[in-house]
């Protein structure tokens, strides 16, 4: 009988201790708790209170912008602190897109006064419409753009032109499209940049398309669906801005053979002749340059300058990737400094046949074709071949 009355006063009495230590535990929380709602609140509040003072400066320096605060100060301890930068179970806002009507140069204000001007913008350039600025006193409506390159800036809303807005292919037969760009597509297994590498889809290069993506992706500027299509006995997903129908493909020009059987190889600017030069790389007098230099953007298409045989195919760090194309009479051209080649060696080419794209590979300060004619291993002058 002692035994048990002494069992349930240690249950009772170790029943009681605990109940005192989880109340414990628990005002321990709140008071923690408590706490950091308290720091928070006074973050807050001091966002909000460096906020309307910046809004105050900014009113005096550009009077009529009637910036308002999205709360009231005197509430800021109703506001929740998010941890994390995105919300869950928002959709992503649209994105508005605009064709640039007339040549401008952005500002970083939206003003015509404003003095510094930013990157320049040409008609028919798209862009991305950040937001528009309506001032209060008669004036212009300004938007803010980004360009393709990502960069920012103001200009005339009048100097924009809205893109209208895509409707879902819908695809009854088959179709026949073509690559567009001048570089391969990359086909994958989604309709996502996130897709597996299935191939890649060379530079005009025609693929059957059998199907379309339900919703739009941006890329580099452009929005349009995916399109499932078939090409070399793979089916995969290609980014549908970079397709157009076959039947509006152009046709072949052919290339401007002169007297001598030469066409130019590079559509650009020649920028260094043949001869006695400085060194654009060391600065130093006393170089002779054994070609000609012929500025063109990045992946420019390289063509063969006449009828020959690809007789090299190869890199070193002078010439970076280049291609020699052997030709009648002992005569060689030299194609130097591409971002890669698209001839094999053996390969029999045509005049004006694609054989690479510029680059800057090996010795060079930037995208050029560095351009030769050798009869035998004599360097000749290449002006005096195409002309």
């Amino acid at each position: 009988m002692l035994r048990g009355v002494l069992w349930f006063t240690i249950i009772v009495t170790l029943s009681a201790l605990f109940a005192v230590e989880v109340e414990e535990l628990r005002r321990k929380a709140q008071r923690k708790t408590d706490a950091v709602r308290g720091e928070s609140q006074k973050n807050v509040e001091k966002i909000l209170a460096r906020f309307a003072e910046f809004k105050s400066d900014l009113e005096k320096l550009k009077p009529g912008l009637g910036i308002s605060l999205p709360v009231d100060t005197k509430n800021a301890g109703k506001l929740r602190l998010i941890d994390h930068n995105e919300l869950t179970g928002i959709p992503e806002a649209p994105k508005v897109f605009a064709i640039v009507t007339q040549d401008y140069r952005l500002k970083t204000w939206h003003s015509d006064s404003d003095s510094e001007n930013l990157d320049r913008v040409r008609a028919g350039d798209k862009v991305e419409v950040i937001m528009v600025v309506n001032p209060r006193s008669a004036g212009l409506a300004w938007a803010l753009i980004r360009t393709a390159n990502e960069n920012e800036g103001y200009i005339p809303q009048m100097y924009l032109k809205n893109v209208a807005e895509q409707v879902q292919p819908s695809t009854q037969k088959k179709e026949a499209k073509y690559n567009i760009s001048s570089a391969p597509l990359r086909m994958r297994s989604e309709p996502s940049l996130a897709g597996e590498l299935i191939q890649l889809v060379p530079a005009e290069a025609e693929v059957e398309v059998i199907g379309y993506s339900a919703t739009k992706d941006t890329i580099d500027g452009l929005s349009d669906f995916w399109a499932q299509a078939n090409y070399a006995g793979k089916t995969g997903w290609l980014f549908n801005g970079y397709l157009r129908p076959v039947a509006q493909k152009p046709a072949p020009q052919p290339p401007s053979v002169g007297a001598g059987g030469f066409t130019m190889p590079v559509d650009g600017r020649v920028n260094s002749k043949f001869g006695p030069r400085i060194d654009p790389v060391t600065k130093k007098s006393g170089d002779f340059h054994r070609g000609i230099d012929i500025m063109a953007p990045m992946g420019e298409p390289i063509k063969s300058a006449k009828a020959g045989e690809i007789y090299e195919n190869s890199t070193n760090k002078w010439w970076g990737n280049y291609i020699i194309v052997q030709h009648d009479e002992n005569l060689f051209t030299y194609y130097c400094h591409q971002s890669r080649t698209a001839a094999r060696k053996g390969q029999r080419v045509a005049a004006g046949e694609l054989i690479g794209y510029v680059g800057k590979t090996g010795k060079a300060t930037g995208p050029h074709l560095h351009f030769e004619v050798r009869v035998g291993k004599d360097p000749k002058d290449p002006l005096q071949y195409l002309k």
